[in-house]
């Protein structure tokens, strides 16, 4: 008997075509992947009982394709619109979705880096100067950096601060690092560098500890009905004072722009057991066309009679509002 049963899998593979295997898995996203590609990598390259994690999830490509295998899987991304789209399409790609945990480790909502940074300036009070080259400007007699505040501030973005200062022999002051989060552990590292260093100590503001917020949350309405193990949800109003800023329409007049609050939302996000730790989706409303409004009112089951209810509502700017019984 022949033992050989076919030809070992290359890494060449041309079997594989983004315009035959994704047309229909299309979700508008620049860099998309068909589910063809991310299943031969997920079954060759991990079992039944693996945890499958991408880092960079895009369009939820490769979330989409582990929950339809059976495996558990993290992603996350930076970009929110990534992850607005993941979690819209495993609601409607997937037969049977298990709930689905989300976690929102850092803050998205910023626009660009230049407004934010606006913005800081602004509310620290940095008296900024050009002529600083490198380092932003003063506050309180210390130079201030400001760091890239569309992703938490790393053990590089320290490191070149203080190859900058090794240019700088004459500089005596401290620094002020205004940063949007930051890697585990770095505080307490620099708290021990400041202790064995005289001049150029390092101290990190985080600007979301801080409260610094540079928008005005939306407000929802929302009702909860319970009779029995069940509970009827209805998102009475919603209004987006972002949404109303891109529109330019004033608050008191948007009834008269705008016919239907819905238009302003995108999905709606149910957890029926929310244990203030992190949300899990165990029912949702992802219209499929993006004319289409959602429900608004919803009859879901409950685990136990005194589970705790949240709805979450993400709007079509990808802001999300989750309201609580």
């Amino acid at each position: 008997m022949d033992a050989k049963q076919g030809a070992q899998l290359a890494d060449w593979w041309t079997d594989i075509s983004p315009l035959k295997h994704g047309f229909n898995e299309s979700t508008g996203y620049p860099t998309q992947k068909p589910e063809a590609l991310i299943e031969r990598i997920i079954k060759t390259s991990s079992n039944e009982d693996s945890i499958i994690l991408d880092c960079f999830v895009g369009s939820g490509t490769t979330a989409a394709v582990a929950e339809k295998l059976g495996r558990r899987w993290i992603a996350a991304d930076l970009n929110k619109g990534a992850i607005q789209t993941t979690l819209k399409r495993i609601q409607t790609k997937v037969d049977e979705p298990r709930g689905i945990a989300h976690y929102r480790v850092n803050n998205y909502d910023f626009q660009t880096e230049h407004e934010l940074k606006e913005i800081v300036v602004s509310k620290y009070g940095v008296d900024t100067d050009r002529k600083a080259g490198f380092f932003d400007g003063n506050l309180n007699g210390t130079l201030v950096k400001i760091a890239d505040l569309t992703k938490p501030l790393t053990r590089l973005d320290i490191q070149l601060i203080k190859d900058e200062l090794q240019n700088r022999p004459d500089e005596t002051r401290n620094i002020t690092v205004l940063c949007n989060g930051s890697e585990v552990g770095m505080q307490e590292e620099l708290d021990r560098e400041n202790q064995r260093r005289p001049i150029n100590k390092i101290f990190v503001q985080d600007i979301q500890r801080d409260g610094v917020t540079t928008y005005t949350p939306a407000e929802a309405d929302v009702k909860f009905e319970r009779e029995g193990l069940s509970v009827t949800i209805t998102i009475v109003d919603y209004m987006s004072p972002t949404i109303l800023g891109r529109l330019e329409i004033d608050r008191t007049v948007f009834d008269e722009q705008i016919e239907d609050f819905r238009a302003q939302i995108d999905c709606v996000l149910i957890d029926t057991n929310y244990t203030g730790a992190h949300f899990t989706i165990v029912e949702s409303d992802v219209p499929e066309k993006k004319i289409d409004f959602v429900e608004g009112e919803y009859t879901v089951s409950l685990p136990r009679a005194d589970a705790r209810v949240a709805v979450k509502i993400i709007d079509m700017l990808g802001e999300e509002t989750v309201v609580t019984e």
